[in-house]
């Protein structure tokens, strides 16, 4: 069988099916639901007024007892 697309409006649940495309429509058919583009912005709406701060981030790793001698981090070996 041939895909068939065509565009048409949800109404209370019900598919409605153009009449051109009734006489090629099986009793039992797959349906993948695709929205239009009139669905408005693809993304998310900014949440709060004012950016992220450090201090919002959880900690992935404890740094506290880590000791950091620049020097030694810079030495070419």
């Amino acid at each position: 069988m041939r895909t068939i697309q065509f565009e048409t409006v949800v109404n209370g649940g019900v598919i409605r099916i153009p009449e051109q495309y009734m006489d090629l429509v099986p009793n039992t058919v797959n349906v993948t639901l695709v929205p239009t583009e009139q669905e408005g912005p693809k993304f998310r709406p900014k949440t709060k007024d004012k950016p992220f701060s450090i201090d919002e981030f959880p900690a992935v790793l404890d740094t506290k007892e880590w000791k950091f001698n620049r020097e030694e981090a810079n030495e070419r070996r």
